[in-house]
Order: C-alpha cells, then sequence, then structure tokens
C-alpha cells in the first residue's frame, strides 16, 4: 500500500463509510454493494489476525533459532578448547576441527618505533 496508513486505521474508515452507507440506501459504488464492503471488511480483520499470530509464531522460531545457534556455538568453542587441550596447539585434530596450527601462525612484529624529530 502506497499510504502509511496502519490496518487499524483503514478498517475504521471502512467502518465509518459502512455505517454512514447503511444511513443512506440510495449511495452506490458501481458494482460493490454494502454487503461486499462489509465482507472485505471482516477478510481484512481475518488476514490481520492470521498476521499478527504469523508473526508471533515467527519471532519464537527466530528466538528458538538463536538460541540453539548460540547452544551449539558454545559446544563448537568447548570442542576447539578441548582439541587443543587434549592434542596440542600444533595437531591435525586441532587444524581439523578449525583451530589455527600453532606453527601456522605469524610471529607479532615489533613495532619500530620512530626517532624523534626535531
Amino acid at each position: 500500500m502506497a499510504d502509511k496508513k496502519s490496518v487499524d486505521s483503514v478498517i475504521a474508515d471502512a467502518e465509518r463509510l459502512a455505517t454512514v452507507w447503511g444511513e443512506n440506501p440510495k449511495f452506490s459504488m458501481g458494482d460493490l454493494t454494502l454487503d461486499g464492503l462489509k465482507a472485505e471488511i471482516t477478510k481484512l480483520r481475518t488476514l490481520r489476525q492470521s498476521r499478527d499470530e504469523t508473526r508471533t509464531r515467527l519471532s519464537k522460531l527466530i528466538d528458538d533459532t538463536s538460541d540453539q545457534m548460540k547452544l551449539i556455538a558454545g559446544y563448537n568453542s568447548r570442542g576447539l578448547s578441548g582439541m587443543r587441550a587434549i592434542f596440542g596447539p600444533d595437531s591435525a585434530q586441532y587444524a581439523q576441527v578449525g583451530g589455527t596450527r600453532q606453527s601456522e601462525r605469524k610471529s607479532p612484529s615489533s613495532k619500530k618505533s620512530k626517532p624523534a624529530q626535531p
């Protein structure tokens, strides 16, 4: 929808239209009848309710996925640390689970200090 209107405000506007239309039976909108408008309002309410329920379920799925991801990431970290502790920091096993072997690490470079300039 191009407008920045909420579903609630569209429903409220449509209900107001239906109320005024009900009081003025000579009013017409081409093929749309008052009963047709009321049916479309009901359909929008149902869709809104379904959308809200789906958002709630999706929010729960996102939270559950995030919690499970944190749990597994913790297992990965513990496993990596365990491989390092049991097999050593330069072992093939440690590298196989994603660690960087000690022999493959870059040695830290010392920062050369610049002479003070006058």
